[in-house]
């Protein structure tokens, strides 16, 4: 497997037990469907999941999917209400990562973690769902 932006060999870096691609000129990293979860910090739910919202339908990202080799992948949000965007492959539901992506997600998830007010997280997540 290739990186999209390096056309060079990814190769394989293990984060907490998951074997994981790692591009070693760019530092970017595909993860496979549900390592994503495996590999953050421990939250309640689905961080996956809850980051799959398009950011622009318009917004087509011009990376290739390393797995499906054709597919563009599409700019989505971690959490919907971050400033984290991460690629996504809706035809194998594959997850690119740019240097650096997985400690700012991991840092936004210690700081939900560590919201005194979790009305405060949900809320945000109301704000971000609304079409303004």
């Amino acid at each position: 497997m290739k990186c999209s932006t390096c056309n060079i060999e990814l190769t394989v870096e293990e984060i907490e037990g998951v074997n994981v691609q790692l591009c070693p000129s760019c530092f970017g990293r595909f993860l496979h469907k549900g390592e994503l979860k495996k590999i953050t910090h421990p939250t309640a739910g689905d961080v996956e999941y809850s980051s799959l919202k398009e950011i622009d339908k318009n917004e087509v990202s011009e990376l290739l999917c390393p797995i499906c080799e054709t597919e563009k992948m599409i700019n989505v949000n971690f959490a919907t209400y971050s400033d984290i965007v991460m690629k996504y492959c809706k035809r194998c539901s594959g997850i690119w990562l740019d240097q650096g992506e997985l400690k700012q997600i991991n840092a936004e998830i210690d700081k939900l973690n560590n919201d005194a007010e979790p009305w405060e997280h949900s809320f945000r997540v109301f704000l971000s769902k609304l079409p303004f």
